[in-house]
């Protein structure tokens, strides 16, 4: 049948093959759209890597581009902490539970870090070094991040700190700072991979190393795009420090340094934080992006797509022997235009102007929640000195010994906290003297005298 239509068409033409003259209009449409989103969906991921018992931990992996890496890392059998804002969330509980289904992966768990938050960060970054060995960790995949749409007023975080320069920076910053014992402790045959997340944004950032948590400076509310570019733009020159400082500190080994810090850009995607830019944060603005939506189709990429760049950094084995640092878009490495990121002593600088800002910050959060405590405890009418004998008092009940006990100590089947002790320093229980003879058999107790004069009158807690 083929050769017959082939033939057909050299004899007499291409008029004689069904449906010609609907190809002939719409064919060079198709083939155009067909090859435009083939050019922009960007490369694809080639390399493998067994991740079974590796472990991962991954910010913003429960939407957009996190949530597409979390699908691929689950599906390979590796082992996922996804740091979420609150794990008292119905939502996050569905989600872990489906992803365990789905990939038949149950090593898949959330915890509570809220990126925006400075004592959130450092309370998860407590709690995982607080482990005798040092708990497993093969890689950090970072790709939580704060769009917001133009003309909107500015929004901080609980520490004061611009919203979109806390949560894609500042957050990530701190988080990976305080995480860097944990990291250094991973055994010296482990490939050990950070990787951050840049976007477009970057070229547009204006720097001021004088106020890297955005605190002091005006708030473009037409162009917050720059201010997200900003923060990206610090990102990339931490990791390039962050790499410097991990490979300053030898290992006690004598091993080379197992750590690769480098930085992804996944493109232009239809993540949730690019429908929220477009759409300017508001119900029109949504409806125009779903009517803009056939266009964003074809030029923009799908979350799976954008994601193929961070499986080629997580999974080539070529960046174990590179220096880290690298920037990453397309599965290849690509220079950035931006000459701060050659800028070795500006690069310091901000690290260390970072770390400065943030242990300031730390304080005045530290103190403003002291005094929000102090107050709720003066509202409900209690004294807040009284604060910790009241801990003390909730400590004695949790080791379930009766409270009564302090005030009497006679009651049967407790034993008081605070045992009294007769003249020859052996513990009276309930109220009985452990009295022997001269050959060690036990004599009954004397009864003491109700009389307040007394001088053997038994102490009370």
């Amino acid at each position: 049948m083929p050769l017959n239509i082939i033939g057909s068409m050299i004899v007499d033409g291409p008029d004689v093959v069904p449906g010609w003259q609907y190809i002939k209009t719409y064919g060079p449409i198709i083939a155009t759209i067909g090859s435009l989103k083939y050019y922009f969906r960007g490369a694809t991921n080639t390399w493998d890597r067994d991740l079974h018992g590796k472990v991962f931990i991954i910010t913003g992996g429960t939407s957009g581009l996190g949530s597409s890496i979390v699908d691929e890392l689950a599906s390979r059998g590796a082992q996922l902490i996804l740091l979420v804002r609150s794990t008292n969330d119905s939502w996050v509980t569905e989600k872990i539970e489906e992803l365990r289904e789905k990939h038949d992966n149950y090593l898949i768990y959330a915890e509570e870090c809220d990126l925006s938050s400075l004592y959130s960060i450092r309370k998860f970054a407590t709690k995982w070094l607080d482990n005798v060995p040092p708990r497993r960790l093969d890689g950090i995949v970072c790709t939580a991040a704060e769009s917001l749409p133009a003309y909107k007023e500015r929004e901080n975080s609980v520490d004061g700190i611009e919203m979109q320069t806390a949560v894609s920076y500042v957050g990530h910053y701190h988080l990976l700072t305080l995480l860097q014992p944990s990291l250094k402790a991973q055994l010296a045959d482990r490939d050990v991979r950070v990787i951050l997340t840049t976007c477009l944004s970057q070229a547009m950032g204006d720097l001021d190393i004088e106020d890297p948590l955005f605190i002091n400076r005006r708030y473009p509310k037409n162009s917050p795009w720059t201010v997200l570019g900003t923060a990206k733009l610090e990102l990339g020159l931490f990791a390039k420090e962050f790499q410097r400082r991990l490979e300053a500190v030898p290992r006690k080994d004598g091993a080379p340094c197992n750590i690769r810090v480098n930085v992804v850009n996944p493109g232009t995607m239809r993540s949730p934080s690019t429908k929220r830019v477009l759409s300017f944060g508001s119900i029109w603005g949504l409806l125009l992006y779903v009517v803009l939506l056939p266009i964003l189709w074809i030029f923009l990429r799908s979350t799976n797509q954008g994601a193929q760049s961070f499986f080629h950094a997580l999974m080539c084995p070529e960046f174990i022997g590179l220096p880290g640092g690298q920037f990453i878009s397309n599965c290849a490495i690509y220079k950035p235009v931006r000459k701060e990121l050659e800028d070795e002593e500006l690069q310091k600088k901000l690290y260390d102007n970072t770390a400065a800002a943030i242990a300031v910050v730390e304080k005045e959060s530290a103190m403003k929640r002291k005094r929000e405590e102090s107050e709720k405890q003066k509202k409900k009418g209690k004294d807040p000195k009284k604060t910790e004998d009241e801990k003390v008092v909730s400590g004695l009940k949790n080791r379930k010994v009766k409270i009564s006990t302090l005030n009497d100590p006679s009651e049967k089947d407790t034993v008081p906290l605070f045992p009294e002790f007769d003249k020859n320093n052996k513990p009276i229980i309930n109220g009985k003297e452990d009295i022997k003879d001269s050959k060690g058999n036990p004599q009954p107790a004397k009864k003491k005298s109700n009389n307040r004069g007394n001088k053997g009158k038994s102490k009370k807690f």
